[in-house]
C-alpha cells in the first residue's frame, strides 16, 4: 500500500484516471518520476492555459519571492495589486469599454460565484436564480446548488430557489418565449433576481450557446430588472479565442466571474468584474483571508502584458482551434460516423461519443499513449480537450495523432 492509498481520502479522482506520480512539467508536457513524458491536453482543468512553468511568469515569481515582497496582504494596498489593476484596465477593460470595478474574492472560482450571487441578491432583493442544464459553477454549497450538471450527484446541494432551462445551440422563437415566461414566473414564491450562464460550457460538455440567445437573455433581463452573471471561470482568459467567451454576443453581463488561468502560472486567484453602478457593497461586507495573493497579482499582470496587449494570441487560438476541430471531424468520419459529433470553440473542444464507457476507454487508451485528456458532459460522454493556448504546433499535431489512435482502439469491435 502506498502513502496515497493509506493516507489520502477516497474522494481523490484524477489520480485514478491517470495513475502516475507526476514530478515535473514544462509547457505542454508533464514528466512522471520515472522520466516518462506525457502531452497535457487537460491543462489543470483549464487553469494552465499558458502552459506549465511558463518561464515569463516563473522569473517574475522567483524575483518576487527573493525580494522579500508581500505574499499575503488581505485587501490592503500593494504595488503588485496596483500594477495588476492598471494592467487589467489597459489590456482588457478599456479596449472592451467595460466600465467595471474589480472585486478580489479569494482563491477559487466557486468563491467568485458565491460573491456574485450574494451581490445580485443584495441589489435586487430576490434570491431565486435561473441557470442552465449542463451548468457548472463550483463545489461550495450555493454554487453547487445552481450547478445543474451536478443534479445527479449524491453530494450535490438542493435548494428550492433555482430553475434550469435547456442548453440552446440554435435559438428558436420557442426558446425565447420559454426564457421570458420562466423569468417572469417566481420559483417557489421567490422572484428571479439573476441569470447565471457559462456562454461556453466546460463541464457541461464543451458547448457554446447561440450568440443570438445570449443577446435575448440580455434584452429580456434588462426589461425585467434582472441581473446577468457570466461565469467565465473555465472559458475565459482566452480559452475560446477572445478574452471572454461572450464577446460578440451582446450578452453585456453585469458581473463577470474570472478565475483558473487569470494568474497565468496556475496560482490560486479569482476576481469578479462588477458593473460600476452596481458596486453597492459596504466595506467588509464580503471578505476572505486569501484575497490578496500578491504573487498571483504579479504573474497575472505579466500574463496580461505579454499575451493581451495585441491580438496575436487570440488569432493563434482560433487557428489552433480549427486544427483541433478538423482532426476531431476526421475521427468522427473514420470511427463514429452518425454517432459522434464535435463540440466547442477555440481550444475548448470536445468529441461527443454518446457513451460513458467509450469515452472512458478513449481517455484510458490516450493515457497509455502518454496523452492526458478528460471527459465531461452528461454521463461523461464527451472527450474534452483543453490544450495550453501556447502549445507548439508540432505538439498539437502529435497529441491529436495519439488521440486518433486511442479512438481507433476504443471503437474497435464496437
Amino acid at each position: 500500500m502506498t502513502s496515497f492509498d493509506e493516507l489520502e481520502s477516497n474522494v481523490r479522482y484524477y489520480c485514478r484516471r491517470w495513475p502516475a506520480v507526476f514530478a515535473s512539467s514544462s509547457g505542454s508536457t508533464i514528466t512522471d518520476e520515472d522520466g516518462v513524458e506525457y502531452l497535457d491536453f487537460f491543462a489543470g482543468a483549464g487553469a494552465l492555459s499558458f502552459g506549465h512553468n511558463n518561464p515569463l511568469f516563473v522569473e517574475v515569481a522567483v524575483e518576487h519571492l527573493r525580494s522579500g515582497r508581500l505574499l499575503h496582504s488581505l485587501d490592503t494596498f500593494t504595488p503588485e495589486k496596483r500594477h495588476f489593476l492598471d494592467t487589467l484596465q489597459r489590456t482588457i477593460l478599456g479596449p472592451r469599454q467595460l466600465d467595471m470595478v474589480v472585486q478580489t474574492v479569494g482563491p477559487t472560482g466557486a468563491t467568485a460565484v458565491e460573491a456574485a450571487l450574494q451581490l445580485a441578491q443584495r441589489i435586487t432583493g430576490h434570491r431565486a436564480v435561473l441557470g442552465f442544464e449542463g451548468g457548472y459553477h463550483g463545489m461550495s454549497y450555493r454554487a453547487a446548488s445552481i450547478s445543474a450538471s451536478m443534479a445527479g450527484r449524491a453530494t450535490s446541494a438542493h435548494l428550492r430557489d433555482f430553475v434550469a432551462l435547456p442548453y440552446v445551440q440554435h435559438v428558436t422563437d420557442a426558446d425565447v418565449e420559454l426564457l421570458e415566461a420562466t423569468l417572469r414566473q417566481p420559483v417557489n414564491g421567490q422572484p428571479i433576481g439573476v441569470v447565471i450562464i457559462e456562454p461556453t460550457q466546460g463541464e457541461g460538455g464543451a458547448r457554446a450557446f447561440d450568440p443570438a440567445y445570449l443577446a435575448a437573455i440580455r434584452r429580456i433581463t434588462r426589461d425585467l430588472g434582472i441581473l446577468v452573471i457570466a461565469d467565465e471561470i473555465q472559458a475565459g482568459v482566452g480559452r475560446t479565442g477572445p478574452f471572454f467567451s461572450f464577446e460578440g454576443s451582446q450578452l453585456d453581463p453585469d458581473i463577470i466571474c474570472v478565475s483558473k488561468s487569470i494568474s497565468g502560472l496556475g496560482l490560486p486567484m479569482a476576481i469578479n468584474l462588477v458593473r460600476r453602478n452596481l458596486d453597492t457593497w459596504n466595506p467588509g461586507e464580503f471578505s476572505g483571508t486569501f484575497r490578496g495573493n500578491n504573487l498571483a497579482f504579479a504573474t497575472s499582470a505579466t500574463m496580461l502584458t505579454n499575451y493581451w496587449s495585441d491580438s496575436t494570441l487570440e488569432k493563434n487560438t482560433e487557428q489552433f482551434g480549427q486544427t483541433v476541430r478538423t482532426a476531431l471531424e476526421s475521427m468522427t468520419a473514420a470511427f463514429g460516423a452518425g454517432r459522434f459529433n464535435v463540440r466547442g470553440n477555440g481550444l475548448l473542444c470536445g468529441l461527443a461519443v454518446g457513451d460513458t464507457d467509450l469515452a472512458a476507454a478513449i481517455s484510458r487508451h490516450a493515457f497509455e499513449r502518454r496523452l492526458i485528456v478528460e471527459t465531461c458532459g452528461p454521463g461523461d460522454t464527451i472527450v474534452k480537450l483543453l490544450t495550453p493556448l501556447v502549445i507548439e504546433p508540432e505538439q498539437l499535431d502529435e497529441g491529436l495523432a495519439r488521440l486518433a489512435l486511442a479512438v481507433e482502439q476504443a471503437t474497435s469491435g464496437r
